[in-house]
């Protein structure tokens, strides 16, 4: 696939390799038997079925704001929001979000990527280019976290 800029293929890729990751240490924590997190109010922590989806919908979600931003709206993605009905099929919901990545955000320019424009939804103004460095670390911070209990 050709991208349009540098920057936003490799942030598609490391994306990738952070959900696959994430994914890898997922079922080696599943298979610890060791507790999620405290979940301090935070519904994504009450079971480990709604952290695995939080992570795959988030996912998702970094996907099709982009779309948004960028006026091209990403359409063709799951759009499953039952958390239990993702993380019973979360490989293939991985699958099916990331594969559109390429597609949608090749065309992206550097002209696209840099303007701090945009409100994300927890309120920041941010650019293209920023997100999709969200994207990236969202997964990498969810790995480390369960790296961290696995070796506790």
């Amino acid at each position: 696939m050709e991208y349009r800029s540098r920057a936003v293929r490799s942030l598609v890729e490391l994306h990738e390799r952070e959900m696959h990751s994430f994914l890898q240490l997922w079922e080696k924590f599943v298979a610890s038997g060791r507790p999620i997190p405290e979940a301090h109010g935070d519904e994504t922590y009450e079971n480990r079925e709604r952290l695995l989806a939080h992570v795959l919908m988030a996912a998702r979600g970094y996907l099709t704001r982009i779309g948004e931003w960028v006026g091209r709206p990403v359409t063709d993605v799951d759009d499953s929001k039952d958390p239990y009905e993702i993380a019973g099929r979360a490989s293939e919901f991985a699958s099916q979000v990331l594969a559109p990545y390429p597609r949608h955000l090749a065309s992206i320019t550097t002209e696209e990527l840099e303007p701090q424009l945009h409100r994300a939804r927890w309120g920041d103004l941010m650019s293209v280019e920023n997100l999709l460095e969200h994207a990236v670390v969202h997964p990498m911070r969810h790995r480390i976290q369960l790296e961290r209990i696995l070796e506790g």
